[in-house]
């Protein structure tokens, strides 16, 4: 059995940056091929009690992110106690019907300016292991 580390592909995707309030911010891209699933975690300073952070995942067919279009609604996840970092998780389960990159949308609503980043982590597909076996035709 693999440790956590090691079944886990991990990548900033946003690097640790001040981001003004209301402001429309977009991380990297990530290559979906060959993962099952990608989960982006979303870190930010505390945003004020009631304030809200809005995440919504993008596609895009150019690994530059280029001309992207959202995947489903935006999510919206709020701070109940307004003094604590909070961190919003994004899970997407790879689907070949949507672009192969993948990268975040996000905003928040907070009273100020607050420090946020971004990482993205990665499951690669089960393939059973190659046992030197070929298609009967």
């Amino acid at each position: 059995m693999k440790r956590i580390f090691e079944a886990l592909v991990c990548a900033t995707v946003f690097a640790p940056q001040s981001v003004d309030t209301t402001t429309d911010k977009t991380t990297s891209f990530v290559d979906t091929s060959g993962a099952s699933e990608i989960a982006f975690l979303v870190s930010t300073a505390a945003l004020g009690a009631g304030k809200a952070l809005t995440v919504t995942l993008m596609g895009s067919e150019q690994d530059t992110g280029d001309s992207p279009n959202a995947i489903g609604d935006a999510v919206v996840f709020t701070d109940s106690v307004g003094t604590d970092p909070q961190m919003a998780v994004v899970s997407y389960k790879v689907d070949p019907a949507n672009p192969r990159y993948i990268g975040l949308k996000f905003q928040h609503n907070g009273d100020a300016a607050v420090l946020c980043s971004v990482a993205a982590a990665g499951r690669s597909l089960y393939l059973p292991a190659m046992n030197g076996w070929t298609a009967a035709k």
